[in-house]
């Protein structure tokens, strides 16, 4: 009787395992079906397509608004005019100018912001206080030949005078700092242009 039992209760677990793994399977069965119903277009691709063509727009009115200049024309039209003499009506033709409006393309060059002062430096500006440049090293202490902004005191180590600094007088390819005193200094790296001598520009 005892083994008998123990039969029983291993089909009764043996049938709830499988009821288990039945409901499962219908439980993913389910989630598989929903999710090849759900539509897969991301919402974010819509804004997205709908962002580009408002600012596809938005660039193209500005184009018209700046290549496309109004102005007015006037058109020579002969027009026939009845005009009475003698008691009797004639007709005569006569000319007259109707106003036109056109619109005409004007491609505007682009204005450049930095003025090239030499062969290899542009960006130069000088204050009372400050002096700057875009430069390649003249001096070869930077070690390249690639261009460097760099801003300096208007001020001379040498004689130490403040706002005597010019540009290039000597019309260096790669521009320089000369002082009213005569001593040059690279605009790239502030450098003294004097053998064995260390002195440079203060950067700003």
């Amino acid at each position: 009787m005892g083994h008998g039992g123990g039969i029983i209760k291993r089909n009764s677990i043996i049938a709830l395992l499988c009821t288990v793994v039945i409901v499962s399977c219908i439980l993913q069965s389910t989630e598989w079906f929903n999710n090849q119903n759900t539509p897969q277009t991301p919402s974010n691709m819509v804004s997205t397509g709908q962002n580009s063509v408002s600012h596809a727009k938005t660039l193209n009115t500005q184009v018209n608004a700046a290549t496309y200049v109004k102005y007015v024309t006037y058109k020579k039209i002969y027009k026939k005019v009845r005009y009475k003499y003698k008691g009797k009506y004639r007709y005569k033709w006569v000319v007259i100018y109707k106003k036109v409006y056109r619109y005409k393309k004007v491609v505007k060059a682009a204005t450049k912001t930095v003025k090239k002062t030499s062969i290899l430096a542009y960006g130069v500006k000088i204050t009372s206080k400050t002096v700057i440049a875009t430069a390649k090293c003249s001096c070869g202490a930077l070690g390249n030949y690639n261009f460097h902004t760099a801003t300096f005191l208007n001020y001379c180590p040498i004689c130490k005078k403040s706002g005597v600094m010019k540009w290039n007088p000597k019309s260096v390819a790669e521009g320089e700092w000369t002082c009213s005193c005569g001593a040059d200094y690279c605009a790239a790296c502030g450098k003294i242009k004097i053998k064995g001598n260390s002195k440079h520009l203060t950067k700003a």
